[in-house]
């Protein structure tokens, strides 16, 4: 009945374990436009996670991990750089912890909307603007989380962050399109997602194609990297991707666009995700062709995920399209 009562309801409402399937849903033909050629397109609602966000996820493994290795014993205040849905996320799961400071390290030109929602979530944090001469975030999200009553997860380095879509999204995708996709696409911004749902799809029978979406130099989507910004992580995304390919602003917060007016509420991030899967399809139609995405059935069938909503960042939709678009 999806009821969550008793004394640990609110714990188990949090835990995506505890909650049905998210909604996978088919792309009409006007977003899709090599339908006719065989192509199927899907978007994974993460959005649709308690949290509207799918960060919510990687932030529960991390806590869930420490609380098991009895780290978070003494903590008292969770330290973690973000550009704002992780740390909006563990603002709220850490209070079912006990813990009730969060302090975040965010990008100078967050969006004013993740901002106040940060603010309602009770994170503290500082902006950070960019220096060659000073530490990055995540570089002193590190520090402080080594002073005493302090714990960083390290989202970009926890091996906690990608285990649980290997875990979790990537079986669950697999059941849902009964073990036919083909093509599997993300943004990298943590690149935990790319790197936990490879592990998982590589271990199947049908061999599925792993899409990382990259920001293009000079752009900016919330939530992605440009390749020098991957420099940063830890994990080997360059080996858990098949193909990597680039996505600029404008095409990303148009597709946003499009897909929010087809009933999809999905932000920015998510049509960079969309945006790069096109642009992956179109350069394989052009190229060698598509046949070798195909499935037993004749079919290319692609996911691409949706990772959160556009509430957030409805000042960038003005700022960063035309009114043409609109």
């Amino acid at each position: 009945m999806n009821v969550f009562d008793g004394p640990n309801g609110l714990r188990e409402f949090l835990d995506p374990r505890n909650s049905p399937p998210l909604p996978l849903v088919e792309l009409p033909e006007d977003l899709n436009p090599f339908r006719k050629l065989g192509v199927r397109i899907h978007a994974k609602l993460m959005y649709l996670l308690p949290l509207l966000t799918i960060k919510a996820l990687p932030a529960l493994s991390m806590l869930l991990e420490a609380e098991s290795r009895g780290i978070l014993k003494d903590v008292h205040t969770i330290v973690e750089n973000s550009s704002g849905n992780t740390a909006l996320s563990l603002a709220v799961l850490a209070r079912i912890f006990g813990i009730r400071h969060i302090v975040a390290m965010v990008p100078w030109d967050i969006a004013p909307g993740k901002l106040d929602l940060l603010r309602v979530c009770g994170v503290d944090f500082q902006l950070q603007r960019e220096s060659p001469d000073s530490p990055s975030g995540i570089e002193l999200a590190r520090h402080f989380g080594n002073q005493p009553g302090h714990f960083s997860p390290g989202q970009y380095d926890n091996d906690a962050n990608p285990r649980i879509y290997e875990e979790l999204l990537a079986p669950e995708i697999w059941e849902q399109t009964k073990s036919k996709l083909t093509v599997f696409a993300v943004g990298l911004g943590t690149t935990g997602t790319l790197v936990g749902a490879s592990r998982y799809f590589r271990r199947q029978a049908q061999p599925v194609t792993m899409v990382g979406v990259i920001c293009q130099p000079g752009s900016a989507v919330p939530g992605v990297r440009t390749e020098a910004k991957l420099r940063e992580i830890e994990f080997n995304w360059q080996e858990a991707a098949d193909s990597i390919v680039e996505a600029g602003t404008k095409e990303s917060f148009r597709r946003s666009l499009a897909l929010c007016r087809a009933g999809l509420m999905a932000g920015p991030s998510s049509g960079f995700a969309l945006a790069g899967l096109l642009k992956y399809l179109q350069e394989k139609s052009e190229t060698i062709g598509l046949d070798s995405l195909r499935n037993n059935d004749g079919e290319v069938r692609a996911v691409f995920i949706c990772g959160d909503t556009p509430l957030p960042y409805l000042d960038k939709y003005s700022t960063h399209l035309e009114a043409s678009d609109f």
